[in-house]
Formats: structure tokens, sequence, C-alpha cells
């Protein structure tokens, strides 16, 4: 593609290079699509089997002490009057517990470090690096097969 010259005396000078870097940035992302889709199922089908299963492993372990935390926190922040839901309370963003009030922040920041500690070490438990895991959930999210895989193995754990 070629690229016009626009002069200050164009009437239409800002207007035309605005439709020339849409169009350019349109080509960019239609060009883009396929190799980063390529890129996420090669990504994704590199987790072995084992890795696949210690993941499934390691959820379930997780999701047990995830939901009693959650409990505690709810609790916690019912009595505060405050809405659980607002506030993000993820390991990665501790962020957020500066905008609880002070009366249940340390109780609050207790329970969370000490949910992410436990959390850290059954993944660790379960032959994962928290590097590994967190790749895994990335992938799944933008793969259905890897996420079906996991699926059926978390079944298949459970039935155990």
């Amino acid at each position: 593609m070629m690229i016009a010259r626009c002069s200050s005396n164009d009437s239409d000078g800002p207007r035309h290079l605005r439709r020339i870097v849409g169009i350019s940035a349109s080509l960019l992302a239609i060009a883009w699509l396929p190799l980063s889709t390529l890129w996420q199922n090669v990504y994704a089908q590199s987790f072995t089997e084992e890795e696949i299963g210690n993941y499934a492993a390691a959820i379930l372990a997780v999701e047990e002490i995830r939901l009693e935390a959650r409990a505690e926190i709810s609790d916690i922040m019912q009595i505060a009057n405050e809405d659980i839901t607002r506030h993000d309370l993820r390991c990665v963003s501790t962020n957020d517990l500066s905008k609880l009030p002070r009366t249940v922040r340390s109780q609050i920041r207790r329970l969370l470090i000490n949910y992410c500690n436990d959390a850290q070490e059954l993944v660790e438990d379960r032959g994962l690096t928290t590097d590994l895991f967190n790749a895994i959930t990335a992938a799944h999210r933008q793969d259905e097969a890897l996420t079906e895989q996991i699926q059926l193995e978390i079944a298949r754990l459970r039935l155990q």
C-alpha cells in the first residue's frame, strides 16, 4: 500500500491521514490475529498431560481453601456493612485493601495473605510452580480444548 503525502494546503489532509492510519491499523489487526491464534494453540498444546493433571489437582485443593477464606472474609465484611463484590480480593492485587474500613482491613489482609500462601504451597505440592500454574490459567481462558482437558481431569480426580 502506498501512502500519499499530504501537504498543509490539502483540505482533506488530516482526515485523509486518519483514514490511511485506520486502514493500516485494521490490516495490522487482521494480520496479527492468525499469528496470535496460532501462538496460543501452540502454547496451549505445550503443556504435558502430567502438568494438566497437576493443575487440575491444584485447582481442586485450592478451591477448598478459597471457599473457606471467602466465607470468613464475607462474614467480616458483612459486619462492617461492606459488599465483598466491590473489592478486588485476589492474591495479585492487594492494593484494593486500602479501600476497606480500617476496622476490618487488618483481619482481611491476614486472611488473604494466609490464603495466598496456602494456595501457593498447595500448587507447589502438586508439582507446579506458580508461574506455570498462572500460565495454564491464562492459556485455558483462550483455548477451549485445554479447558476441556482440565475439566475432564478434574472430573476424573473427583471420581477417585
